[in-house]
């Protein structure tokens, strides 16, 4: 009797919050559409410090070290500051370049 009222009680709990999480979809939708809707905001102060380490020559993983965030972050951050710059991305060196870099700059990856 007793594990015929937990589940109860535990799908009771999951259909409630499946409601929720459905209600709070549409809401965010009838923004998006109405135009009121724009995400969260992003933390200025972090991305000035992952733009900074970066600019100070910092590979990507040492800064996502320092800055206390994943790789994927400092590269997002990266790519959005280049394009609102104007900045254009490093050239891509040649295949010789490349292998010797990679041989040479093996112990910092990037």
């Amino acid at each position: 009797m007793q594990d015929m009222l937990l589940r109860v009680t535990l799908q009771t709990a999951r259909d409630d919050y499946e409601t929720r999480r459905e209600c709070q979809r549409e809401g965010i939708e009838i923004a998006k559409q109405e135009g009121r809707y724009t995400g969260r905001k992003p933390g200025l102060a972090h991305h000035r410090r992952i733009i900074g380490l970066r600019d100070a020559g910092m590979s990507i993983v040492r800064t996502a070290e320092l800055a206390g965030c994943s790789i994927a972050q400092v590269k997002r951050v990266t790519a959005l500051h280049r394009a609102k710059s104007g900045v254009l991305p490093t050239k891509k060196v040649s295949s010789e370049d490349e292998f010797s870099s990679k041989f040479v700059l093996s112990t910092t990856p990037e």
